[in-house]
């Protein structure tokens, strides 16, 4: 909640202070680490330290790979690790990262059913397409974001035209 409202100190500190207990707590492959993992991605990214990012983004996908039960988080880290590696203009990486994603949500939820980690994949693969200029799938992953995110968060969806324009 703080690193998602730019309160990047009070986050990292938080961090500190909640590793320790879950070693203490946890077994040492428990999918915690992966999900604490990518979080700390996400705060490197913040403060604007890519290479630390893309390393503990890449760690927390082998943490999350390494538990066959731990799927909805592998997609989350995914996502994550595409956004990342979008912003840093590897283009292949993202897309791959996203597609992936897209793969284990709609293995993992039941054809029909919509799902707002999968609308947020989708979302996820047409940024990756649409920065590769590849127009048409673009649009399409960006239709399939919107039937799931506005079936699951709402109508009232703010990225909703950005999805559609």
């Amino acid at each position: 909640m703080h690193l998602a409202q730019g309160d990047l100190a009070l986050a990292a500190h938080l961090f500190e202070e909640v590793e320790p207990r879950f070693r203490r707590m946890l077994p040492a492959k428990h999918i915690s680490f992966a999900a604490l993992t990518s979080e700390r991605a996400l705060l490197a990214q913040a403060r604007g330290e890519m290479d630390r990012a893309v390393a503990l983004a890449d760690r927390a996908v082998a943490l999350a790979e390494a538990d066959p039960q731990a799927r909805e988080v592998l997609e989350r880290c995914l996502v994550r690790r595409s956004a990342l590696v979008l912003q840093m203009r590897r283009l292949e990486a993202a897309a791959s990262d996203a597609a992936r994603a897209v793969a284990i949500e709609t293995e993992r939820i039941d054809p029909g059913l919509r799902s707002c980690h999968a609308g947020r994949a989708y979302l996820a693969l047409g940024r990756a397409l649409s920065a590769r200029g590849q127009s048409g799938d673009a649009k399409a992953a960006f239709a399939s974001a919107l039937q799931h995110l506005e079936s699951t968060l709402g109508e009232a969806l703010p990225l909703k035209h950005a999805v559609v324009a």
